[in-house]
């Protein structure tokens, strides 16, 4: 089987890290059966464009403030019971 034109059609069809996981010369992965590498590509293919998806609602949505719980206001008046937060 001819590697660099598998891996030119798996760019043309938009799955650019199954392109680059095939490319990778890491024995490790060569080791492994197919559908265990294939389950691998597939696999990282799918978080990418997941991880794509999300950065890009994140933008899209363009948030004021970077929000995160260390900067919680737990003062009295907004009610918000700082063991509550903490346990989740």
């Amino acid at each position: 089987m001819l590697i660099n034109p598998t891996i030119e059609k798996l760019r043309d069809m938009k799955l650019k890290v199954m392109a680059q996981l095939l490319s990778d010369s890491d024995p490790a992965l060569r080791e492994l059966s197919f559908e265990e590498r294939f389950g691998i590509m597939v696999e990282k293919e799918w978080e990418s464009r997941k991880n794509s998806r999300i950065k890009r609602y994140i933008h899209k949505a363009s948030f004021s403030i970077n929000a995160c719980i260390e900067d919680i206001d737990y003062t009295a008046e907004r009610k918000i019971d700082k063991k509550t937060i903490q346990t989740k």
